[in-house]
C-alpha cells in the first residue's frame, strides 16, 4: 500500500431522470498518508445536480479520520453540506479492545453518544488492508463488520466479492496524457471488487449502498462506481501523485 492523493471526476452512471434532477457531475478528492504511528484519510467531494432547467443542487462533503497502525483505534469527522449549508456534522473517535475484541465509538457531535461495536468490527484502511491481503491470497469472497464513522448508522456488515487477479495488464483509461506517474500501475496484480454495504443486525437482503471498484495491489483504485440504489455515480481517477515514505 503506498500513500497517495488523486482526483476523480464524478458523472452520473445511471439514474436520474425524476423531477430533482436529471445529471450530476463532480469532483473528488481522496488523500491516503502514512504518518507513522497510522494512517490518515481525507476525502472531499462536491457534487452538482441539475435538470433541464439548470442546476437545482450542489452537495459537499467531507470526511477525514485517523487509524492507528494496529487497527484499534479510530478518530473521525464528518461534514455535509446542502447549498452551502451545514445539514450534517459528525466528530468522534472509537477505540477496539485488544484482549476481549470488542469496541465503542463515542460520538461528540451531533450529539454524545456511545455505540457499542462487536467482535470482529475492523476500521476502513484495515478493511482496504484485509481486502487486498485476500486478493493476493487468492481469496473471492469477503465478510467484514466495518465501522465507518460517518455517523449513527455506520456500522455495516460488509460483504466484498473479488475477481480474478489480473496481474500485469496496465490500467490506461483513467491516465491524463501529461501524468508523470502514469506508469505507477506496471507489472502490479489488481482486481475489479464489488461490495454491499448492510446495516449491521439488519434482516434486509439488499445492501443499503454498493461500491463497485478496480484496485491495484499498492491501494490505488483508479476507477469506482459508487451504488445509491435511485442513482449511481462513476468516478474515474484524473491524476495521482505520491507521497514519500516517511522517516519514523
Amino acid at each position: 500500500m503506498v500513500a497517495h492523493r488523486a482526483i476523480y471526476d464524478l458523472e452520473l452512471l445511471r439514474g436520474g431522470g425524476g423531477a430533482d434532477f436529471t445529471n450530476v457531475g463532480g469532483k473528488m478528492y481522496l488523500d491516503w498518508n502514512d504518518v507513522c504511528d497510522g494512517w490518515t484519510m481525507t476525502q472531499h467531494v462536491r457534487l452538482f445536480f441539475s435538470n433541464a432547467n439548470g442546476p437545482t443542487m450542489q452537495n459537499d462533503f467531507s470526511f477525514s479520520s485517523w487509524e492507528s497502525r494496529s487497527g484499534k483505534k479510530f478518530r473521525y469527522s464528518m461534514l455535509s453540506k446542502t447549498n452551502g449549508e451545514v445539514n450534517e456534522r459528525v466528530e468522534g473517535k472509537a477505540h477496539i479492545d485488544p484482549v476481549t475484541g470488542m469496541g465503542k465509538a463515542t460520538f461528540t457531535k451531533p450529539t454524545k453518544f456511545e455505540m457499542e461495536l462487536p467482535v470482529g468490527t475492523i476500521f476502513p484502511t484495515q478493511h482496504i488492508f484485509d481486502t487486498v491481503d485476500h486478493a493476493l491470497g487468492g481469496g473471492h469472497s469477503l465478510v467484514r463488520y466495518v465501522f465507518s464513522g460517518t455517523g449513527d448508522d455506520s456500522l455495516n456488515e460488509v460483504s466484498a466479492f473479488i475477481s480474478t487477479g489480473r496481474g500485469g495488464v496496465p490500467y490506461s483509461e483513467s491516465a491524463d496524457d501529461d501524468d508523470t506517474d502514469a506508469d505507477w500501475q506496471k507489472n502490479l496484480d489488481h482486481w475489479a471488487i464489488s461490495m454491499g454495504y448492510f446495516p449491521f443486525g439488519g434482516e434486509d437482503s439488499r445492501p443499503e449502498f454498493e461500491i463497485h471498484f478496480e484496485i491495484f495491489e499498492n491501494g490505488i483504485s483508479p476507477l469506482m462506481d459508487l451504488d445509491y440504489g435511485t442513482f449511481a455515480i462513476r468516478g474515474t481517477m484524473k491524476h495521482v501523485d505520491f507521497y514519500p515514505v516517511p522517516d519514523c
